[in-house]
């Protein structure tokens, strides 16, 4: 009995192990996809499925603006076969490390997801562009075909694979863009106001107005929180939307002043489909003309 219990024994430790080893092989195996935000991520999955691995560099609850990467998160971007970055403009660590990584690593396939994208203007005058591409449902359309691109010029032997998924997550965007169409339908022209200037590209393609309180990334001065106080007054805007992870300070006390409330929205959110419409939701009731 005691020696059947030994041979049990030893087949279930077997099979453990072989079970750990045939999961590494597969983990190993996987396309290695670095990305500068969590949405990019939600996209290479999209379209990469089970063949690729990802890693964000940015993490949600930080500013992209200021955040540098760890060692070991520069460890992992060197062994990345694909990275994703933004484009233009570029994050100020992919301008920073997407260099020396380039020079150690010269397989990697760097993939700029704004290519093809009119990329608009913060401020037209000063020349400052705006990073979040992604917020608009038609710009992530362009993305997901650059990044489709990379990985069948990667991986030829899968196109129809990727191909097959990324037909799919179109369809997806395509349904998302009825339901904010639906949700918005009627408010053309109508404003929200935010603290951080991070939706404008949503804001241009469904034909409302996002109103900022800060300015170039600098905190707002004493004159602008008056001036956008007597704005919001003067529309009735009772709501003042907040990226997670900023400062919320300036902008609860403007909404003290409003007798209105703050409201966290998230740029940065992994689950962009869901995201995109949950935040349709919210700006829809906030709407002011």
């Amino acid at each position: 009995m005691k020696k059947y219990l030994n041979i049990s024994i030893f087949i279930l430790i077997t099979l453990l192990f072989s079970s750990f080893y045939i999961t590494d092989i597969i983990a190993a195996s996987k396309i290695k996809v670095s990305v500068s935000v969590a949405p990019q991520a939600y996209f290479v999955e999209r379209i990469g499925g089970e063949k690729v691995k990802t890693q964000v560099m940015i993490p949600t609850g930080v500013s992209p603006a200021t955040y540098d990467p760890t060692p070991r998160q520069m460890v992992m971007l060197s062994k990345s076969r694909i990275y994703v970055k933004v484009g233009v403009p570029s994050f100020p660590f992919e301008k920073k490390h997407l260099k020396s990584i380039l020079e150690k690593n010269k397989r990697m396939i760097v993939v700029d997801m704004s290519k093809g994208i009119n990329c608009r203007f913060l401020d037209s005058e000063k020349n400052i562009k705006d990073p979040h591409i992604w917020l608009s449902p038609s710009n992530v359309k362009i993305a997901s075909k650059n990044i489709y691109n990379a990985l069948i010029r990667l991986d030829p032997a899968n196109k129809e694979y990727y191909k097959n998924n990324l037909d799919h997550f179109l369809d997806d965007i395509n349904k998302l863009d009825k339901k904010i169409i639906k949700l918005l339908s009627g408010k053309k022209g109508f404003t929200f106001m935010v603290f951080h200037p991070a939706w404008g590209y949503f804001a241009e393609e469904y034909g409302i107005k996002q109103l900022p309180i800060e300015v170039e990334g600098k905190s707002p001065s004493a004159s602008r929180i008056k001036k956008m106080i007597d704005i919001a007054k003067k529309k009735g805007i009772k709501i003042i939307f907040v990226q997670k992870g900023f400062d919320t300070k300036n902008a609860r006390a403007i909404a003290e002043d409003i007798g209105g409330k703050v409201y966290e929205i998230d740029p940065l959110a992994k689950d962009w489909l869901k995201n995109m419409e949950d935040v349709a939701k919210i700006i829809s009731k906030a709407l002011k003309r």
